[in-house]
């Protein structure tokens, strides 16, 4: 039985590979995520700045930006009134820009920005979090968890390059997770609806293998192609922007390219995180393509319901509705953006309090589970038509 599931499986598996819209689909998102990553630093959004590697590991604290001082400064200039505003930097020392650039964003202006000491940076950074917690409209629990969280992971940030690939790598995953999806969708939405389609149902079902082998079969060549495809996309992504990047600064702060968050971590350690979640969110995918393909026994309904959920999932509900916001937060295809490291909202069991980042992969291998028996059930239930 071992052996002629073996050999179902790698029938299934052939069949899947050899069809012309997989080896297309999986070319062209490799290539798109490529060209992304390579667009930004041609295009000049992603500037690599070797002399701040000087910076990389040390603490953002009261001493560098003392050196940040002597190394750039305002440029001013008069107004009619007499007053001064800074319109610029005067950069003697290009290894501390990419700091006071960042500093410019957390202050919002290069006067504050200039004049920052290690507290102002701290109180800033606590008054974001601050404020999310207060929207979130989080329980007196939920306050109390993240209320200790912080309380041991406290200031100085550790510096962490600014184009960092461990860094970049954690702000873009969201979007191989929108490209993995878009694939997948293409390559398996004809697992069970070909069968349908080009009227060959009759002669499987009446095969001495059965459905129940034959579903068995389908469904794991199919959850490897789809794994392949997600490892790929990642690959593409995770590689071109390490090599253009580098690998340095993996013990900077999360903080430093999500902005403030309770859930302070190294990137080094959310990039790995951020990963494993991938690769799950890859299974899942492909086993909710293949039940849709088994349901609509349709591909083009497959793909239409698959982008469907896309548009769903970048709806924000209020926070006021926890229930409905809170279960749209885990929908798989925009998990992974830097805005999950600021959901501050919990998930109970049995008295214990999880986060999102813990609890979204046990959900999404547990509702993988879950459809792969929905679509063996609809699959045995399946009566050919003519």
């Amino acid at each position: 039985m071992m052996n002629n599931l073996g050999a179902m499986y790698r029938f299934e598996l052939r069949k899947i590979i050899c069809r012309k819209i997989t080896l297309i689909a999986m070319t062209a998102v490799i290539l798109l995520m490529i060209a992304m990553n390579i667009g930004e630093y041609v295009s000049g959004t992603v500037i690599v700045n070797k002399e701040e590697n000087a910076l990389v590991g040390r603490p953002v604290d009261d001493a560098m930006f003392d050196e940040m001082r002597m190394a750039v400064s305002p440029n001013t200039v008069t107004m009619d009134d007499g007053t001064k505003m800074s319109v610029g930097i005067v950069i003697n020392d290009s290894t501390y820009k990419p700091l006071m650039d960042y500093l410019v964003i957390i202050g919002g202006s290069i006067d504050k920005a200039y004049a920052m000491s290690e507290a102002d940076l701290e109180r800033r950074f606590d008054g974001v979090i601050d404020d999310i917690i207060r929207d979130q409209c989080l329980t007196e629990k939920e306050v109390e968890y993240w209320q200790s969280k912080r309380s041991q992971s406290p200031m100085p940030l550790t510096y962490g390059k600014i184009q960092n690939g461990w860094g970049d790598s954690v702000c873009i995953l969201y979007v191989v997770a929108i490209l993995t999806m878009i694939s997948i969708s293409a390559t398996l939405s004809g697992v069970f609806s070909d069968e349908s389609q080009l009227h060959t149902d009759a002669l499987i079902f009446s095969s001495r293998n059965g459905k129940k082998r034959l579903v068995v079969a389908k469904l794991l060549a199919g959850i490897t192609v789809g794994m392949l495809e997600t490892f790929m996309i990642l690959l593409a992504c995770v590689g071109t922007e390490f090599a253009i990047s580098g690998f340095d600064g993996s013990e900077a702060s999360v903080q430093f390219f999500v902005g403030p968050t309770a859930m302070d971590m190294k990137i080094s350690t959310a990039f790995w995180i951020y990963t494993g979640i991938m690769l799950v969110i890859g299974l899942l995918l492909s086993v909710f393509a293949m039940c849709l393909s088994q349901v609509f026994r349709n591909s083009v309904g497959v793909m239409a319901t698959m982008m469907g959920l896309w548009l769903v999932s970048m709806l924000n509900p209020p926070y006021s509705w926890r229930l409905v916001s809170q279960a749209c937060s885990f929908l798989p295809i925009t998990f992974l953006g830097s805005w999950t490291f600021s959901d501050y909202r919990l998930v109970s069991i049995f008295g214990h309090m999880f986060t999102i980042l813990e609890t979204a992969p046990v959900i999404y291998l547990v509702s993988a589970a879950v459809l792969c028996v929905l679509t063996r059930i609809s699959y045995d239930r399946y009566q050919v038509t003519k």
